[in-house]
């Protein structure tokens, strides 16, 4: 069943102005008659029928709420080093879909790709990408795309997770041997270079941190295939896909 975000559910009547009216009509082709489902990004979520479809609007009507598919039990963060091109595009929506809770952009010393003033679009983009996974995936809840950060910002915030894991080439220990040594964590932060990887002194530094250096096996991944790997392994591993 077709899902759309809406800014609120209250009552019976919604109505649908502005971007979620063309998202209704245009994209999604709803006619009189047509049945989804209806979530505002923060848990809830409800099967409606569409009463009309006009100009300016869509209407429709609120039947009951339903059970949204559950979030994972472990609340993953990826920072993931800006890729060239829109390689970040496909980072977001796959890294949605497998269920990581947030996305932080990440600026470190050999990213290529950092943005420039006034690109406020580009993530504008990132968090509309985001947006739209979130309804093709059936989760309820909205998943953040951060403001760029630096490494040296991003450290700062490792303390708040229970599990902080570093792919990257040096690294010795298998991600699977991390893993099994560990109960499962509540909140975990993925932590991924760019295409020419961590500089020495970043590695030390976030090793200090408490960052974890992990290898995600003999092959050489690219970037942007890198954290989208890590996030499914974490997630299988503990028992939140399959």
């Amino acid at each position: 069943m077709r899902r759309l975000l809406v800014e609120s559910i209250e009552g019976e009547a919604l109505v649908l102005h502005g971007e979620q009216h063309h998202r209704a009509a245009h994209v999604l082709r709803l006619g009189r008659g047509d049945r989804l489902r209806v979530f505002d990004g923060r848990g809830h979520e409800y099967e409606a029928v569409v009463e009309a479809v006009d100009r300016d609007r869509v209407t429709l009507r609120v039947e009951r709420a339903v059970q949204p598919a559950p979030e994972p039990g472990i609340r993953i963060a990826l920072f993931q080093s800006i890729p060239r091109s829109d390689a970040m595009e496909r980072v977001v929506q796959k890294s949605v879909e497998i269920g990581v809770a947030e996305v932080v952009p990440l600026i470190t010393r050999r990213t290529v790709a950092r943005p420039a003033r006034g690109e406020g679009m580009k993530l504008a983009r990132w968090r509309k990408i985001a947006l739209h996974a979130v309804e093709q995936s059936g989760r309820a809840w909205l998943v953040p795309v951060g403001e760029p950060m630096p490494t040296e910002r991003m450290v700062e915030r490792l303390s708040s997770f229970d599990l902080a894991l570093m792919p990257h080439h040096g690294a010795i220990a298998p991600l699977r041997d991390a893993l099994e040594a560990l109960r499962k964590p509540r909140s975990a932060a993925v932590i991924i270079g760019p295409e020419g990887g961590f500089a020495p002194e970043e590695v030390e530094h976030l090793a200090a941190a408490g960052a974890r250096p992990v290898s995600l096996g003999p092959r050489v991944l690219r970037s942007e295939t890198a954290g989208v790997v890590a996030a499914a392994l974490v997630l299988y591993h503990f028992g939140e896909m399959g």
